[in-house]
């Protein structure tokens, strides 16, 4: 396989950066413009267990609401 990239502080940042600090669930939006204090967390589109990495393109901001939300459904 290739070289599994970490997933570091400076990226999760520059993908914050990138997504505007604004969460990319399209059904909510929320973002620290609108919220000060808002959790934000950097998330996988597809799971490392299902073949996604590191990558910039599979990487997205989404609220700690939705995380929470997504985990138990994925659940």
């Amino acid at each position: 396989g290739g070289e599994r990239t970490l997933m570091t502080a400076q990226l999760r940042q520059r993908i914050k950066e990138r997504d505007n600090y604004t969460c990319q669930n399209p059904g909510c939006g929320n973002s620290i413009m609108r919220e000060r204090i808002l959790i934000l967390e950097v998330v996988h589109k597809v799971p490392l267990s299902e073949g996604g990495n590191n990558e910039p393109d599979n990487l997205q901001t989404l609220c700690w609401r939705c995380v929470r939300g997504r985990n138990l459904r994925l659940a």
